[in-house]
């Protein structure tokens, strides 16, 4: 069920869906520009959660994306231990989301569009199966950045411990492209989906010489993998006479995926299954 939606009504759902986001918050809009409300009564909130994947999207002014992502902006967001950012240089679309809902709307992330203008939005709950608006507008967004410019990449780094227990250690930058960004430099695109979403290492191993035969066998199978060839989901369902949604159900099924299809759980990591 989509609601439409204006004024403070409007508002107040993309606060709390900012607010509210515990596995992943999609952020999509040509223009960011962040005052204190949006800094230290949101945003802070999720400034030392590493279990919140941010994936942040804007666009325009090719020549200079400054004007539509300053600086101050983007060192704020870049201290966040879990964050994707992609440039779209011909975005013009405005769509927030969490794991649970996703606000499609004409209103830019910009606390001068909060306070002055008058803006429009449906919002809608997400669905693994069926068609979902917030479900289309999601999968048609990643689709979308998988080929558009990722100029910042930050992953979280866990310590396994019993079970599905793990603990923080630190962040690491994979990627920083903003400063070339910033400069108007001619950037080469990289695919998102080509990160790790986190990373672990083993207390058990810290200071454990690897064996001869753990290292050779080790890099056999890098050496496999680097050939293995990845099949889409409709791919894989064309090949077993399924349908996309029951490719999707039967992840859940096996727990690969959580139940909206937004993250890959443990098990899912376990036998390679990558967005």
């Amino acid at each position: 069920m989509a609601d439409f939606l204006t004024g403070k009504d409007l508002f107040e759902e993309v606060y709390d869906t900012l607010y509210k986001a515990e596995d992943i918050l999609l952020l999509v809009s040509p223009y960011i520009k962040l005052d204190d409300y949006f800094k230290k009564e949101i945003f802070d909130k999720h400034k030392n959660n590493p279990e919140l994947h941010i994936r942040l999207v804007f666009g325009k002014n090719e020549k200079n994306p400054s004007l539509s992502f300053n600086k101050i902006d983007f060192e704020y967001f870049k201290g966040f231990p879990n964050i994707t950012i992609v440039y779209v240089p011909n975005l013009h679309a405005k769509y927030y989301a969490n794991e649970r809902k996703g606000i499609i709307t004409s209103i830019n992330l910009y606390d001068y569009s909060f306070k002055n203008n008058l803006e429009f939005g449906v919002v809608a709950e997400n669905k693994l199966i069926g068609s979902s608006v917030d479900q289309q507008a999601w999968d048609k967004t990643m689709e979308l950045i998988k080929d558009q410019y990722c100029v910042f990449v930050r992953v979280p780094t866990y310590k396994k411990k019993l079970m599905v227990i793990k603990n923080y250690i630190c962040s690491e930058t994979q990627l920083d492209l903003t400063n070339d960004l910033i400069k108007g430099k001619t950037l080469k695109k990289y695919n998102l989906f080509d990160f790790v979403e986190e990373k672990y290492i083993s207390s058990n191993n810290k200071n454990k010489r690897v064996s001869r035969e753990e290292f050779e066998e080790k890099n056999r199978q890098k050496s496999q993998n680097n050939k293995v060839k990845y099949l889409s989901a409709s791919s894989l369902g064309s090949s077993k006479k399924l349908s996309f949604s029951q490719v999707v159900e039967q992840f859940h099924q096996k727990e690969y995926i959580t139940d909206n299809g937004k993250k890959i759980l443990q098990k899912g990591k376990e036998i390679g299954l990558k967005f």
